[in-house]
């Protein structure tokens, strides 16, 4: 094979690739247009239409998972509409792979994450309402919507240790400073992980940086601002 074929074949090879990767991030990853469709078809009143979205308002935050191991994901969306938030408490809906809402809750803020565990086949949720984590289980034939009836979640000793591995780091350790908690981390992120904002010495512009800490694994890693949802 001379090299103008190896060539050929590399460039063929590269193609396919990008055509699976494609491929692939279709199916995990629906749409901006196809979210839109499903918030407006099934959570929208009649008539309503979303509104334009800006970049430190999004009409809804959403995420996505394969809650009962089936190869196929669910989503889930946090309404960020004032009609459907109430003190910065909002309605959320969880949709199967059919587009089927198959649960609701009301006043959830986020931190919204992926639990560890499963129950009847089903991953659980871990939902915040009233600053307050609640472990959300499947009972047999659907999520547990009833936030009164759902464990809390205590996370405090995660909490300090995430503290401690982001102050530990070199990101922070080479010049930040007032370091942060932030509840913006992506929906359906790990039960471990955690997201912190901090600044740096001497930057005049007072720019937000950000940490995300996974305390299972003991990885820091840094966030680009522009990925946090509502900053």
């Amino acid at each position: 094979m001379d090299k103008r074929q190896i060539v050929f074949l590399s460039i063929v090879l590269t193609v396919i690739a990008l055509v699976v990767f494609a491929l692939y991030e279709e199916k995990i990853k629906p749409k901006q247009a196809t979210l839109d469709q499903l918030v407006t078809e099934y959570i929208l009143a009649k008539g309503e239409t979303l509104p334009q979205n800006t970049e430190n308002e999004p009409a809804y935050l959403s995420g996505l998972a394969d809650l009962d191991n089936n190869g196929k994901q669910e989503i889930f969306i946090l309404m960020q509409i004032d009609k459907y938030c109430d003190k910065q408490q909002c309605n959320a809906y969880l949709f199967d792979d059919k587009d089927k809402v198959i649960a609701k809750w009301k006043n959830i803020q986020r931190p919204v994450l992926l639990g560890n565990d499963t129950t009847d086949g089903w991953k659980n949720i871990i939902l915040t309402t009233n600053d307050q984590m609640h472990i959300i289980k499947h009972n047999k034939t659907q999520y547990n919507q009833d936030m009164s009836k759902a464990p809390i979640y205590d996370d405090k000793d995660h909490a300090f240790e995430a503290v401690g591995l982001a102050i530990d780091s070199d990101y922070y350790q080479k010049d930040g400073t007032n370091l942060e908690l932030d509840y913006s981390q992506p929906i359906f992120d790990c039960q471990s992980c955690y997201l912190f904002s901090y600044e740096k010495f001497n930057d005049d512009a007072s720019q937000l940086y950000y940490l995300s800490v996974d305390v299972a694994t003991k990885r820091v890693r840094t966030v680009e601002a522009s990925t946090i949802s509502d900053k």
